[in-house]
């Protein structure tokens, strides 16, 4: 799950003037600049101490730099020196302080992120890295995608939702804050051409709150509720439960007479901004898919706009390989995203779509590829020792699988 630092972008630019044999380690004379994107909602970032440790994976060589985080003109960077070309795994850990009202805070952040590639033969490399930092910002703090039973036994999924919780010590807003359901299924691990996976998540569907950006304040410790449907489910499921009280509901529009969505004026609706189905949305019932949440950077005219997810994907049948084309797919750059969940299922688990910067595991409700156990149970998040939301970006780890959905309590 991402939470607080959402991008370091690293630009390496590189002259080698010096020549070597093959045997010796190439030497990046120019120094390698790394750069820092505060978290969401702090106003006033200052880091007050830092460690960071830059490991050659295959010499186990460190560099390590103390307080070296500068900032300058709104840009947090430091620049590390005489590296050699290879892999290397970053760890960083510290304070850094924000204002709140007037107020300045203290808080302690970690860093960690794998196969780094600094190499002569690239000019510059972009990479996503997420933190643990203050237990602060918004989190995904329970899924409930599986749906539940009638009393005659058949399923019923209208009742699905996502509640969202405040993590942090002050009041956030979540006016524009998106939900996202990847396009990608965490059953089916495709080649993909360009892969891109670490740098963009491929969504099927886009739902955000609206607001001016301070319409919908949220308490420290609080949550909304997003229903797909914010209805009083026990009319037409009586195992089910009443969503006319949530907070935000996905209301689609459709031409189809036979797919007609019934709108609770009582209700807001999320601002659909695309959705891969013309009918009506809803979640995968078996949790074979991610989702996150983020904090879109541009319009909504300019992202459907500009960011199209254009890519292919090799399918394999009976030995002969196919070249598809990725359709009815965007993209979210991994940056915006702030918190994010994998799920899948034991018997068909093939990858995690979400990057470990965001989630390095995955969590589930049933063990099988159509799980009869599943229906009435959501993945819920944990709570830490000290009361706040446990979030340590693994799902496997911060999450109570199979649980049974909050409503249902």
């Amino acid at each position: 799950m991402k939470q607080k630092f959402l991008l370091f972008a690293l630009a390496v630019s590189m002259i080698f003037t010096a020549c070597s044999s093959d045997d010796d380690p190439i030497v990046i004379t120019s120094p390698v600049t790394i750069s820092f994107e505060m978290p969401l909602n702090l106003e006033n970032v200052e880091v007050q101490s830092s460690v960071v440790t830059l490991t050659n994976t295959a010499t186990g060589i460190q560099t390590t730099l103390q307080n070296a985080i500068q900032h300058v003109a709104g840009v947090y960077s430091l620049n590390v020196e005489g590296l050699t070309e290879g892999t290397y795994r970053l760890k960083a850990s510290g304070v850094l302080t924000y204002t709140v009202n007037g107020e300045t805070y203290p808080t302690p952040f970690e860093i960690e992120q794998d196969n780094i590639a600094l190499s002569l033969s690239k000019t510059s490399a972009r990479i996503t890295i997420s933190t643990y930092t203050a237990k602060g910002g918004f989190v995904l703090s329970e899924i409930f995608f599986t749906g539940t039973l009638t009393a005659e036994g058949k399923q019923y999924t209208n009742d699905q939702y996502v509640v969202i919780t405040n993590n942090s010590t002050e009041t956030l807003y979540a006016d524009g804050l998106a939900l996202l359901e990847s396009s990608f299924l965490s059953t089916n691990n495709y080649q993909y051409v360009p892969d891109t996976n670490n740098d963009v998540f491929a969504v099927g569907a886009v739902y955000v709150i609206p607001g001016n950006g301070q319409d919908h304040p949220v308490e420290p410790g609080k949550s909304i509720t997003i229903a797909v449907n914010a209805i009083n489910h026990t009319e037409a499921n009586p195992q089910s439960f009443d969503l006319s009280d949530a907070d935000f509901e996905c209301f689609d529009e459709t031409s189809n007479p036979n797919f007609v969505d019934v709108d609770n004026e009582n209700v807001p609706n999320m601002d659909k901004w695309f959705c891969y189905t013309a009918t009506l949305w809803s979640m995968h019932n078996r949790g074979f898919k991610a989702y996150a949440l983020a904090k879109m950077q541009v319009s909504k005219e300019e992202w459907l706009e500009n960011y199209k997810y254009e890519g292919k994907y090799i399918m394999t049948f009976n030995d002969t390989s196919y070249e598809m084309n990725v359709t009815n797919t965007y993209r979210v750059p991994m940056t915006w995203i702030i918190d994010g969940v994998n799920l899948s299922v034991e018997s068909d688990w093939q990858w995690n779509i979400l990057p470990a910067n965001i989630d390095k595991s995955w969590t589930y409700c049933g063990k099988l590829f159509n799980d009869k156990t599943r229906y009435g149970k959501a993945v819920i998040r944990k709570q830490a020792a000290d009361g706040r939301l446990q979030d340590t970006n693994d799902s496997a780890n911060d999450f109570t699988a199979e649980a049974t959905a909050s409503r249902l309590n």
